[in-house]
């Protein structure tokens, strides 16, 4: 070998040194970039897991969620539904609110029964009187009747307005058999407490229903009463029967020949008419043909009179003996002079009365709250109903609930604050006045002539 190729590979061994030495970490940056390729997978890795995090941390973080669940402040409807913030405490009862109660009713202000719309005119004076006197546990009542003008179908429409429409706390009065019967079991169901439904009919009291309280004398004891009046004191041989051709009539038909039977006597002749008929000459000489001597009459105010005139015009004069339901002087401008003689049930106290401070009071109730009205037995139920409605709010307290009124009502005993002369109520009886007292027309009045009575 010679000398120079011996120097050629000595420079190359010693530039071989050299790039294994710089391979170990020393010598020039330079010269290590091929060996640094690895990096450049560890560095993006982390800025491309970073971007993401932008876009789930703003929405979530951004209180969207907050202000979705903030909603219902803007739509409180609970509020607006605390309306019925109506009481002081306890759940809210519709027709309450802290300045007011609402009472409803209906009854006919026309047709064959308009006489007795007085009873709801009286009522609503009886609670302008109330009113004016400062309310009731701080609350002034707001009386709302309705005119169905004695027509069961009406009767329905019009007690839907007044409980899904006007709210009403409670019904006060409510006139009618057939109409009663056509909206109790609906007022049952919605839990719409009832007092004082102008009937006798037993079947709106019995069985017993929660809410509804009776006051007027029932049909079959008044029918009983009669019966056995026109039997015992008038004598009567034959008994004939004109009765109004619904659940009202048959009761009564149903009381006269059930005393009837238990004497071993023969059923009474019958002679009805229905609530729409106008002419009652054939009635009338049907019941002259029965050979009757005594007729009992179960009949609204205008059927009832024109029965009595009719009777009168062709000459035929039984004993006439009446249900309470005619008893008013209305009675006499219908009638004419055939009324004189007529026996009537009576079940609250003679309106005439003034030596009775409770009908004196009446008296002047009406003279200062109802002066266009007429004073009489009519004008007497509704200030009556006033009375009972009253007393029985009154008791339920400011924590005013339905189910609090039906208490109060169930805790009367032997209560005498009304114009009638005693009312008892307990958890098993909501029936109201249990006796009755009959009175004679006599030259255009009603007279007394008997005390208050009960059956047999």
């Amino acid at each position: 070998m010679s000398r120079q190729p011996r120097v050629l590979w000595l420079v190359l061994a010693l530039l071989a040194v050299l790039v294994a030495v710089t391979a170990c970490g020393g010598g020039q940056p330079q010269a290590a970039a091929p060996s640094q390729a690895p990096a450049p997978t560890q560095a993006p890795a982390p800025k491309a897991t970073e971007a993401p995090k932008p876009a789930p941390t703003t929405a979530p973080t951004q209180a969207p969620a907050p202000k979705a669940t903030e909603a219902p402040k803007a739509t409180e409807a609970p509020k607006a539904t605390e309306a019925p913030k109506t009481t002081t405490s306890g759940a809210a009862s519709p027709g309450v609110t802290d300045s007011e109660i609402v009472i409803g009713s209906w009854g006919p202000q026309d047709g064959p029964a308009g006489a007795y719309g007085v009873i709801d005119r009286a009522i609503a004076a009886y609670f302008k009187k109330v009113n004016d006197e400062g309310g009731i546990n701080g609350r002034k009542v707001r009386f709302v009747y309705e005119n169905d003008s004695y027509a069961p179908a009406k009767t329905v429409a019009a007690v839907k307005k007044l409980v899904e429409e006007d709210k009403v706390f409670a019904l006060v009065g409510g006139l009618g058999t057939a109409n009663n019967l056509a909206v109790t079991e609906y007022l049952v169901q919605n839990n719409v407490p009832h007092l004082s439904p102008n009937t006798g009919s037993t079947s709106v009291v019995k069985p017993l229903k929660k809410g509804v309280f009776g006051l007027q004398l029932d049909y079959t004891t008044e029918a009983t009463l009669l019966t056995q009046y026109a039997l015992d004191t008038l004598k009567g041989q034959k008994i004939a029967v004109f009765y109004q051709n619904d659940q009202f009539g048959k009761e009564g038909l149903d009381g006269i020949n059930a005393e009837l039977k238990k004497r071993n006597l023969p059923e009474a002749t019958l002679v009805s008419y229905e609530p729409t008929d106008t002419n009652f000459s054939a009635q009338a000489l049907k019941l002259q043909t029965t050979g009757a001597d005594t007729v009992i009459i179960y009949a609204v105010p205008k059927p009832g009179a024109s029965i009595i005139a009719e009777m009168t015009k062709i000459g035929f004069k039984p004993k006439m003996l009446s249900s309470a339901v005619i008893n008013d002087p209305s009675l006499f401008q219908l009638a004419g002079p055939g009324a004189e003689g007529l026996i009537i049930a009576a079940w609250l106290p003679d309106y005439k009365d003034t030596s009775n401070p409770k009908i004196a009071e009446y008296q002047e109730f009406m003279k200062k709250y109802a002066a266009n009205e007429q004073i009489g037995s009519f004008s007497l139920v509704g200030y009556t109903q006033g009375q009972l409605a009253t007393e029985a709010l009154k008791r339920a307290g400011k924590d005013l609930t339905r189910d609090g009124l039906i208490k109060a009502l169930e805790s009367f005993q032997d209560w005498k604050g009304s114009v009638a002369p005693s009312l008892t109520y307990t958890a098993t009886d909501h029936q109201g006045v249990k006796a009755a007292y009959f009175q004679q027309a006599k030259n255009n009045v009603f007279v007394n002539i008997t005390d208050f009575i009960t059956m047999k």
